[in-house]
Parts: structure tokens; sequence; C-alpha cells
């Protein structure tokens, strides 16, 4: 970024030398050397325009944004040519964004929702499956169930910047829903995850985390898990990313309310992959995934699975506060060994599809509506369901 007209030639010879020494300096990417050449001219030219704002320049790609902040508003005071001050301007936008990134971040939200859920069991509608010894009858708990809910939700962001392209971040997160005529399947999340995060530049990414979950089920013990996840994200040109990610996963359930429940405890492995186009005013993203459980104990070999999946997520700005949104997913579900009352490997195909309405009333005040339904079709009967969500609610992050 040209800064100005060339030095004054009546700088002296010495001043001269030192001038071009750090304009080398500066163009082969040694800003520090060329902050010595400068100071050395500035002690004994306080007014050459040229000379403060090279060495404004130069403190700038050395990360001193104190001091060239500094000089540049220093210049500016002198009333410049329109071509110097519009530079000056640029470079004191570069400064705030670096000076903003460089501090501690932190955020925390709260949030409530209700609506009505067709099917909080995921369960089938059927009274009766065929089984190989015989028609069984299902209980009412083991039928799907329609109620009303609410859902609360709270956590906290907590970001600490290494250097311009390294920080660590720190994320908790709570969610518990209440469903308001069967307490038993009420659900609560707590979830806790650390993130180192850095980039080779601008463009390409990676992220290394760690996450802790714990499952609630009618506020007892239900299943735990711990995952290490790691990603890389590349910005392309003409608004497209990349986006790649591994993760292992150990997932352990309690066996306080059923004895066997650890025979589904499993290591998973997951890769999935996003390719996104964004523009103005939307934001166009596919992704694909495939999943392979390892299964702890070999008597519970049915519960284990291999699955792949896609899903097309599409977020459209409609007005500067209000953004409208659309998923749909298909996922593929195979069980590696025959269920045991069944005799079958289980096969499920699931379709999910969402669509929502975001408006931001206030800066820290988001309202939101989200109807989501789900059909799982599988080769057991018993499996089989479909499910129809609807909620509104609103968020507040600060």
């Amino acid at each position: 970024m040209s800064l100005g007209k060339p030095a004054c030639l009546t700088m002296k010879v010495k001043q001269i030398f030192d001038f071009a020494y750090g304009l080398a300096a500066l163009e082969s990417g040694r800003p520090d050397e060329a902050v010595f050449a400068f100071e050395r001219i500035a002690a004994n030219n306080r007014n050459q325009q040229r000379v403060r704002l090279e060495l404004a320049r130069a403190y700038f790609l050395s990360e001193n944004y104190a001091a060239a902040e500094t000089l540049f508003l220093e210049v500016l005071e002198s009333n410049p040519t329109a071509n110097v001050r519009a530079n000056i301007q640029a470079f004191l936008q570069l400064i705030d964004q670096a000076q903003s990134a460089s501090e501690n971040q932190f955020a925390w939200n709260v949030g409530i929702s209700t609506g009505t859920d067709s099917n909080i069991n995921s369960a089938t509608e059927l009274g009766v499956i065929d089984t190989p010894i015989g028609d069984v009858t299902l209980s009412a708990g083991g039928q799907e169930i329609d109620d009303t809910f609410t859902e609360y939700r709270g956590g906290f962001n907590y970001l600490r910047p290494i250097d311009n392209n390294r920080n660590v971040s720190f994320q908790v997160n709570y969610n518990h829903r209440n469903n308001h005529i069967i307490d038993q399947f009420d659900l609560t999340i707590n979830s806790g995850q650390i993130g180192y995060n850095w980039g080779l530049n601008s463009r390409l990414r990676y992220s290394h985390a760690l996450r802790i979950q714990k499952v609630d089920l009618d506020r007892e013990k239900f299943q735990s898990s711990a995952t290490f996840l790691n990603t890389v994200q590349r910005a392309g040109n003409n608004g497209w990313s990349q986006a790649l990610t591994g993760a292992y996963t150990l997932v352990r359930y309690a066996t306080g309310q059923n004895a066997n429940a650890n025979l589904r405890d499993i290591n998973q492995i997951l890769l999935s992959g996003v390719l996104t186009k964004s523009t103005n005013n939307n934001q166009l993203s596919a992704s694909i995934f495939f999943a392979d459980d390892n299964i702890q104990r070999d008597v519970g070999k049915n519960n284990e699975t291999q699955m792949t999946g896609l899903a097309i997520v599409d977020q459209y700005l409609l007005a500067p506060r209000h953004l409208l949104y659309g998923r749909a997913s298909l996922q593929n579900s195979e069980h590696q060994a025959a269920d045991p009352i069944f005799a079958v490997n289980r096969d499920n195909e699931t379709f999910s599809a969402s669509v929502g309405w975001i408006w931001q009333l206030m800066p820290t005040f988001t309202v939101t509506t989200d109807f989501t339904f789900t059909d799982n079709e599988s080769n057991i009967d018993l499996y089989s369901f479909d499910r129809q969500r609807f909620q509104v609610g609103f968020r507040i992050q600060i």
C-alpha cells in the first residue's frame, strides 16, 4: 500500500541510505529492521511526513499496533492529501481489527423455547409387532407419545488469543428439555469443550478440541461421551470454502436403570467434509459423513453400526435482521449383527428436514422459530417412526 510521495531529497546521504534500506527491509518481509532504519531518520526529521508514514507502516507490520496508531493519527492531524488520508484510514481500520483479534473474548447466552412434539420417544405408532415368536402387543410407553415441552438453554464461550495466528477456546453448554406430561423422556445435556486453533495464513485454519458430554434421562444418568476432534478449514475464492473433520468418540451408557445398557458402549470414528458457497445474502452448504462403531462387548454386536449420510443447508438473509434457513439430511445406519429378537441385521434410512426463521429483534435479543420433520424407515417395524416438532423461543446473547 503506497503511503505518499517520495521522501524529501534534502535528507543527508546517510539518511537517504537508511530510508532506502528501510523500504527494502519492508518489501522483503523484515519489518523489525525497517523500524530501526526509519527511527534513525525520524529522530532528526520530525517533519518528514513520508518517513513518519513508513515508520508507522513498519510498526504495523511488526505488530506494534499502539505505536503505529499514534504515528498515523499524528500525520492525520497535519491535514495530508486525500490519497494519503485514505491510506491512513485503511491502516487504522486494520489496526482496530488486529487489536480486537488480540483481546480476550467472552460471551454468554441464555434461551428458552416451547413447542409441540408428536413423538418424544421416537417410537413406532404400531400397537402390535410381528416377531419370530409371534405377535407382541406393545405397552403405551413403547408406542409414540405426543407431548408439549419447554426447553431451557445456556452457555458461555471464552477465547484467549496467543498471537495473530493462534488461540485457545473454552465452551460450556447446558440444555434441558422438560416434557409437560411425560417426565420419563425429559432430557438434560451438559457439555464442555476446550480447543486449540491455529492457521498457516488467513485462508487455512486448523483446530483441535476435546469435548466432554453428559446426558441425563428423567434426571438420572443415561450416557456420557468424550470426543477428540480435528478440523481443517480452507477459505477459497469467490465465497467458496471447505472443511474436513475427523473425530474419535468414546460413548458409555449408565447401567442404573438398565443392567444391560453397557452392551451399547462403543468407540466411534467419524469423518465428514463440508463444501460451502457464500454470497452477500445467502450461504449454501453440502456435507457428507461416514461413521464406524467399534462395540466394546461382543455380546452387544447388534448395537454396532456403520453410518453414512449427507446434508444440505441453506441460509438466506431476507432482510438485515431476518434469517431464513432450511436443512435436509439423509442417513443410512447398518447394524453389524442380527437383532437378538428379530434375527435379522437392522437397517435404517432416516430422512430429516427443518425450516426456520431467526429474527434479531435487538443486537442481543433473538427470536427463533423452527419446524422439523423426521421419518425413519427400518426393515424391522418396531424401529420405524415419524416425528414432527415445532418450537418458538428467544435467545439473549452478550
